[in-house]
């Protein structure tokens, strides 16, 4: 396709037309497939053809955005198993921390564990800035959380507790700044109510995400968490599983431009049960590792699923 060729509707803004331009340059340049391009970006294939000849109905910016997002976390080199993927779970984390981030509250995220939850927040603090992440463990104390955070948003080592306090709330109050707190389930109350007067003086964004076990703690009518519900404006269903579209998408990235086969991806998908970090980090990795000069196929995935993983088969 050449894009020199296409004469671009009117309703294909000039940002449009040059991120549709760039795709096609992208896709001949890497011999990847629209097909390919279209699972990254989690785009229709056919609307993606579409969108490139010119001839999307209505305006494709939406589209546009997502496709340059993909191609752009494509060619990102990172040191991952794979590059990048905006899966559902990673635009859900996403949406919170914007949230709490635009209107100083609380957002709450919770998921089953190697949903890719973690992955996506520090995927956010790393491309944000004034965002601060902290890792919450069965052992901080109110003392230990004010000093970690005192050393990220301050750099201060020294002055007592309340010094240290008093400091992350000056720094913080009045900017548009984010905090995250991630295994947020292993929190106290005398912990969660540092963070909420934390972010009650100073003004700011919080967004506490953990397993599923994070939303039985704040829902109950007298909950470990209850006073942080009046303050919390973004609540999703916890999360299960990744989606089908996700597994696509991610099976794809780590293929590069070969294009994965449909029933590969179903097969892949089966045996991961929804989880991202058994996708990513056991099957996919197993393939790679095991592959050899083989095709990339479903009694391939079955083998490895079997022999390397001691899943049961499907076959």
């Amino acid at each position: 396709m050449s894009a020199e060729k296409i004469v671009w509707p009117e309703h294909y803004t000039i940002p449009d037309r040059k991120i549709a331009q760039q795709a096609i340059a992208w896709i001949a340049e890497r011999n990847y497939t629209q097909a390919a391009l279209a699972r990254l970006s989690r785009t229709n294939p056919s609307t993606l053809n579409q969108i490139l000849k010119g001839k999307y109905a209505t305006s494709p910016t939406k589209q546009l955005q997502a496709i340059e997002s993909a191609m752009l976390n494509a060619d990102e080199k990172t040191g991952l198993a794979i590059a990048p993927v905006e899966t559902s779970v990673y635009r859900l984390a996403h949406r919170a921390c914007d949230m709490a981030r635009r209107y100083h509250n609380f957002a709450v995220l919770s998921a089953w564990v190697g949903t890719g939850k973690t992955f996506a927040l520090k995927r956010y603090a790393a491309n944000h800035p004034n965002t601060y992440i902290v890792e919450a463990t069965p052992t901080m104390t109110p003392q230990s959380l004010t000093k970690q955070l005192a050393r990220m948003v301050v750099g201060l080592e020294k002055g007592s507790i309340a010094d240290k306090f008093d400091a992350v709330v000056a720094s913080l109050k009045g900017t548009d700044s984010l905090i995250i707190v991630d295994e947020a389930e292993t929190l106290t109350h005398n912990q969660l109510e540092t963070i909420r007067r934390i972010r009650d003086l100073a003004g700011i964004g919080i967004v506490l995400a953990g397993t599923e076990h994070l939303a039985g703690l704040i829902k109950p009518a007298h909950g470990q968490f209850g006073q942080i519900r009046s303050r919390t404006g973004f609540w999703p269903e916890v999360v299960q599983a990744i989606t089908a579209e996700d597994a696509a998408a991610l099976a794809q990235s780590a293929f590069g431009a070969e294009e994965v086969p449909e029933d590969v991806i179903a097969r892949l998908y089966a045996y991961s049960k929804g989880s991202a970090r058994m996708l990513v980090e056991g099957l996919i990795a197993g393939v790679k590792e095991f592959r050899g000069d083989r095709a990339l196929n479903v009694p391939l995935v079955d083998a490895v699923a079997k022999q390397a993983l001691c899943l049961q088969s499907m076959a």
